[in-house]
């Protein structure tokens, strides 16, 4: 009996390393993207801490099923042998190790993507080769994680050897003893699977239930990114949400469009350009600073500009969908990846092709990348120009594809040889980590605090010559330019001055603490574009969001026929203007002067907008309000998971 307890003492020593590392590696990620969270002291970090513990023991429990159970199967003798030890080591060593160096990986990546890795990332690195091209850089750049993960190996190993490996005993197991291991490893497996459930809730542990432990904004200290990947692995649908009949929806959104007005479709070109990592925060001209696009400022002063407008994302693979087809993306994995991947969707491309318009899709990326060329197709596109139609790798930048500012020159080029009118997109690449740029600019373009900022000057300089060599064509008139960032990127640190040339080329303050909300973490540059036309000049300062501007481009070309689209013209005063995001395991609407966060069941919380590090929940204070936005975001949940399950996205009759 006191042998067998001795191996539940080794089991339960084993545990608590893990728990440990666990622990340390969430301080290192509070630590590392410190910049994010500076709201939260010290003390309060222990409290999360602590309540972290309940989603790292599911995880350890459910990925060390197999050490626990040989520690607690009744056996007697066999438990000693040395191959048997050795693979409990083993898997003690190995398995934890791999957990608790994917936690602290997502340190890094979290400053990316502000938001804890889920199953997308899994499908990213085996759908695509820029993972593994990227790995040697990673590395390179991070290279003090890979110092921390030896530390690790190294530590387990050790702890693992103090943990000892006694001399087996004499062993004459009894009825009565084999009667108490047996009840004991049923009584160890029924706490195994409370913690693997999280507890005696009706449901097993989720993302979700972070929510119920504070603000927001503390979720991703609170989970940690072996859990977050675990739940979400074979989940990427959205449930099935039903809060109003027919005629009740209506009254709160409308996702079907149509629009009568006098007059045939107005046959202007169409350019949507967006910008890859292109953050709000970096334009000067929407922040009162200098800024990093001076070419952009100067466009934006003869554009209609939208100084309140949103991503749907904080992925490349959400703003393309999003813009062509006016879908967000409210789910972990992207649509084009998803369940939802083979749907059939409403998009721009489709609708204008029926109007006799050319198509073209631009992107200098290795074919194939994030399976581009076979989506834009299916979405009406019809012709795809890649790296490969690009034809010279003189100009790649060795990881993700050729350099924005010949890439541009090319799609001139191809739009020369398209017939008017014609609509056509480019995607840059270039303002992607790990930020190349030709060596015959490496001294042109100043550093800022942030390594992006360099290269996103790059591609603000790959604009300009864009624009001034596209104004001696003949099609450049008769064309409207959007202009747009696919997703923001990384966010200075508030008062934060690095040794670097442009140090103090800064927002304000406020300003930087507002793009690390749940709602400014999606602000992005948006702005229309039409040479020659006054009438498109000026500041829309109501909620814009990628998702409305294929309403918005539909209305400027008078187009009257019905289409499904799930954001609403810039043009038209009638309807809701708001932006929406899935927000780690909530669901946002950013509305006016508010934003609400809404669990699937009821609301979260209700913040004020220039509440920057949204500190006063205002569900309480502001209950019409709260309710006004729940109903929108309710209705538009509604629209969003019955149409995307049942893949009904276009409009029957057309």
């Amino acid at each position: 009996m006191k042998e067998y307890i001795g191996r539940i003492y080794e089991l339960l020593k084993r545990i608590g390393i893990i728990l440990l590392f666990f622990s340390l590696s969430r301080l290192f990620f509070y630590l590392f993207n410190l910049s994010l969270f500076s709201d939260i002291g010290f003390f309060h970090i222990l409290r999360i801490m602590v309540i972290g513990l309940r989603f790292d023991l599911s995880v350890i429990v459910y990925f060390n099923i197999l050490m626990i159970l040989m520690h607690i199967f009744p056996l007697g003798k066999v438990y000693y042998n040395k191959y048997y030890q050795r693979t409990i080591s083993f898997l003690f060593i190995s398995i934890n190790t791999i957990l608790i160096s994917i936690n602290l990986s997502d340190s890094v990546f979290y400053h990316f993507t502000q938001k804890r890795s889920t199953n997308d990332v899994l499908k990213f690195i085996f759908i695509s080769n820029d993972a593994l091209k990227l790995l040697p850089r990673f590395l390179l750049d991070y290279w003090y994680l890979v110092i921390f993960v030896i530390i690790i190996v190294y530590a387990f190993v050790k702890l693992n050897i103090k943990i000892g490996q006694r001399l087996a005993p004499e062993i004459k197991l009894t009825y009565k003893q084999i009667s108490f291991r047996t009840l004991s490893m049923l009584v160890i497996l029924g706490l195994c699977l409370l913690g693997a459930r999280g507890g005696i809730q009706l449901r097993p542990l989720s993302m979700m239930h972070a929510t119920t432990y504070g603000p927001t904004k503390e979720v991703p200290i609170i989970l940690n990114t072996p859990f977050t990947l675990m739940t979400t692995f074979g989940h990427g649908g959205i449930s099935d949400y039903s809060f109003f009949d027919e005629s009740e929806l209506r009254q709160y959104y409308n996702v079907v469009k149509q629009k009568s007005r006098p007059g045939n479709l107005n046959k202007r070109n169409v350019v949507i350009i967006l910008l890859e990592s292109f953050s709000k925060e970096y334009v000067g001209s929407l922040n009162n600073y200098k800024g990093y696009t001076p070419f952009l400022d100067s466009l934006i002063a003869n554009s209609l500009a939208f100084t309140n407008a949103f991503s749907s994302g904080y992925r490349s693979m959400d703003a393309i969908p999003t813009t062509i087809t006016s879908i967000p993306c409210l789910i972990d994995d992207p649509i084009i990846t998803s369940v939802y991947g083979n749907n059939r969707y409403t998009s721009l491309a489709d609708i204008l092709k029926h109007e006799s318009y050319e198509t073209a899709f631009f992107h200098g990326g290795t074919n194939g990348t994030l399976g581009l060329d076979g989506f834009v197709k299916s979405l009406g596109f019809e012709r795809y120009y890649g790296r490969t139609e690009y034809g010279n790798d003189n100009d790649y930048d060795n990881y993700w594809g050729i350099y924005d500012e010949p890439f541009l020159k090319f799609m001139i080029k191809k739009i020369g040889e398209m017939k008017e009118p014609f609509f056509a997109m480019e995607f840059t690449l270039s303002s992607h980590y790990p930020y190349s740029i030709p060596k015959k600019y490496e001294n042109t373009f100043k550093e800022g605090p942030l390594r992006i900022h360099r290269v996103v000057s790059y591609t603000d300089n790959s604009l300009r010559k864009f624009f001034e060599e596209a104004k001696g064509e003949k099609w450049f008139r008769n064309t409207i330019f959007i202009i747009s960032a696919d997703h923001p990127a990384q966010s200075v640190i508030p008062g934060a001055k690095g040794n670097i040339n442009d140090a103090d080329n800064l927002p304000d303050n406020s300003l930087l603490k507002y793009y690390k909300n749940t709602s400014g973490r999606y602000a992005i540059p948006i702005l229309i574009y039409q040479p020659g036309d006054s009438s498109l000049n000026g500041i829309y300062d109501d909620v814009f969001q990628q998702s409305d501007i294929l309403p918005t481009v539909l209305d400027l070309l008078n187009y009257n026929g019905k289409y499904i689209a799930f954001g609403n013209s810039a043009l038209d005063t009638t309807t809701v203007h708001a932006a929406f995001h899935y927000v780690n395991g909530l669901y946002q609407i950013t509305y006016k002067d508010h934003c609400l966060l809404f669990n699937g069941v009821e609301p979260t919380a209700l913040y004020l907008r220039n509440d920057i590090d949204h500190t006063s929940n205002l569900l309480e204070k502001e209950p019409a309000i709260a309710l006004k936005l729940e109903n929108i975001l309710k209705a538009y949940l509604q629209e969003y998971s019955h149409r995307m399950r049942k893949n009904d996205l276009q409009i029957k009759t057309r």
